[in-house]
């Protein structure tokens, strides 16, 4: 943990970019994520109405489409909530070794 700090200590402004583009890659696949389960509810809401099995995968859901991104399950929240929280870890220590 400390070889992190002197890193954050000797470049605070890279360590400041590079925790702002990891907790925004996080929260942006977090978000994704909502929005891709809310398509998929209403798609699966349409087919009910025409009486077609459900879809249970972004992937059935949309063929045409890359969906290997969105995270589905738990190991993809996971990976998205540890972007979330190192981002954050590396924005605190980046903005305290820049006011010292």
């Amino acid at each position: 943990m400390q070889w992190i700090r002197a890193l954050v200590a000797q470049y605070p402004r890279r360590a400041l970019v590079v925790g702002k583009a990891l907790l925004l890659a996080g929260s942006i696949l977090v978000v994704g994520a909502v929005f891709a389960r809310a398509g998929l509810v209403n798609t699966n809401s349409e087919r009910a109405q025409a009486k077609l099995p459900p879809v249970y995968t972004l992937a059935q859901a949309y063929p045409q489409h890359p969906t290997w991104l969105v995270p589905e399950g738990p190991v993809g929240f996971g990976v998205s909530a540890v972007l979330v929280l190192v981002g954050m870890g590396l924005t605190v220590l980046a903005e305290k070794a820049g006011k010292r």
